[in-house]
């Protein structure tokens, strides 16, 4: 699962246990407060039998039963132990006779009823009397819970007492701090929610750019990610950063341990070079050792003959030899502006004698005006193309040679496109490999010189599998701009 989900589902967690955490916290609030209001109702229950039965037994028999001073030296002595309970005397036809509240906290004694209870004291009281049974009446208000309780006198059908209590509900001060506090844990819940919906906005962002930027890296040329300020994907982009050092070390490490192999390989290639010149020059020089000892022998017209072989094989010999010789020689590059036109007309007409008694017909094609390149070694490689091409067209063939530039016009293309059999498919992936060669008798090293030599441009050296004619081939060499 994603760290987003995760982080999400943490809070959701949160959230759940938060809203659980209130719901028990006002439960148990509600719990206590429905205790104190019960302990109320007892306790004032309590206060009213109390006042009943003490009343009834102080009263003398045959006096009056409203006695003011007795009821109200009743009232002070059984309520004065009980804290927050108020009572009095009701009767049927005077009503209120007798008030208490010797428990009451204030700078004055009170004295008075309590002028939005009195409705209810009376119509409580004149219940009670009339069923002959006490009765509790409980009103829950907002801020508090006021208990009533009604006793009659047994002494008198018309007389009752009354107490009444206050229970302080959740809405008073103690739970509004307790609302606050929980007020407080929701907010800090949002609070948290909405912190972690951004953190987890910029985080996502940062790591896209990350991302980003790693997929934007090649393998060949990397780049170094620029820090985000969040400080965990800031390690992973300091270990990407450090590993691409070291990846960069290597890779300058491996381009010299490919340049020696490069050179092993070009020592392997002058060492078979070598091994054919020997097979070469060994057939003749046997040859014509034998002819020439023969002519010591013979008469002077077949010494004639013989030393007249001798002197071909001789001129064989020394052609094969040069033409080594010419291909092994290492490449290098001097970079100038050359005119493309009239350098192509030169190579292409050093072929002109050899292409007309081929009966082939060489053709040009220049789009390009001027271009900066090497124009002896480029040279080189383009001779060597435009003789395999001659080498494998037959009679009445075309053989053209084109300079134009890439769609980009970054680099200059020059083709050499023949009308002959075109590349074997055997010899197709090592055609410019050393030694490898189509033509029998054929070196095998001129395709493999025009390659370096277009790698030495910084350029490549490629052949068409499939050329704009129904046969042939078709060469190219691709040159980039050098600068002198």
């Amino acid at each position: 699962m994603a760290l987003r989900w995760r982080l999400l589902l943490l809070w959701l967690f949160m959230l759940v246990v938060s809203g659980a955490l209130a719901y028990i916290i006002r439960e148990v609030y509600q719990l206590g407060s429905e205790v104190q209001a019960q302990k109320s109702v007892e306790q004032t229950a309590q206060a009213c039998a109390a006042l009943q039965t003490e009343y009834a037994r102080s009263v003398k028999p045959g006096g009056d039963i409203v006695d003011r001073e007795l009821m109200n030296a009743v009232l002070n002595v059984t309520l004065d132990d009980l804290p927050g309970v108020e009572g009095g005397f009701w009767h049927d036809s005077s009503r209120f006779v007798a008030y208490a509240f010797p428990s009451h906290v204030g700078t004055e004694k009170k004295k008075d009823v309590p002028f939005t209870e009195r409705k209810r004291v009376e119509a409580l009281a004149g219940r009670s009397i009339a069923r002959g049974v006490p009765m509790v009446d409980v009103l829950s208000g907002s801020r508090e819970i006021v208990v009533l309780a009604a006793c009659p006198v047994k002494s008198e059908r018309h007389l009752a007492t009354w107490a009444m209590a206050r229970s302080p509900v959740a809405a008073g001060k103690a739970y509004d701090e307790v609302n606050r506090g929980l007020g407080l844990l929701l907010a800090f819940v949002i609070i948290s929610g909405l912190w972690l919906t951004f953190s987890l906005y910029d985080w996502g962002k940062y790591f896209t750019r990350v991302e980003r930027d790693l997929a934007e890296n090649s393998t060949s040329a990397s780049r170094e990610i620029a820090a985000t300020g969040d400080a965990e994907l800031d390690r992973v982009v300091t270990a990407f950063n450090q590993f691409r050092t070291r990846l960069d070390t290597e890779r300058a490490h491996a381009a010299e341990l490919g340049t020696l192999l490069e050179r092993s390989e070009r020592f392997t290639a002058l060492g078979r070079m070598a091994a054919a010149v020997a097979h070469e020059v060994r057939n003749p020089i046997a040859a014509m050792q034998l002819k020439a000892e023969n002519a010591l022998l013979a008469q002077p017209d077949s010494q004639r003959r013989a030393l007249e072989f001798v002197l071909h094989e001789i001129r064989r010999l020394d052609e094969t030899v040069k033409e080594l010789l010419k291909k092994a020689e290492p490449v290098s590059t001097h970079s100038r502006l050359v005119c493309v036109s009239s350098w192509l007309m030169e190579r292409v007409d050093a072929f002109a004698e050899q292409s007309a008694v081929a009966g082939i017909d060489l053709r040009t094609k220049v789009d390009v005006e001027s271009w900066s390149f090497d124009p002896l070694s480029l040279g080189r490689a383009l001779d060597n193309l435009i003789a395999n091409a001659i080498q494998h067209t037959p009679r009445g063939g075309v053989v053209t040679v084109a300079a134009k530039k890439n769609t980009s016009d970054t680099a200059m293309i020059l083709q050499v496109r023949d009308t002959g059999p075109g590349v074997s498919l055997d010899i197709e992936p090592r055609l410019f490999e050393p030694f490898t060669s189509g033509r029998r008798g054929g070196v095998g090293l001129g395709l493999a010189l025009a390659r370096e030599i277009a790698v030495a441009h910084g350029g490549t050296a490629c052949y068409l599998h499939k050329a704009s004619e129904a046969s042939g081939a078709c060469f190219e060499l691709e040159i980039p701009w050098l600068a002198s």
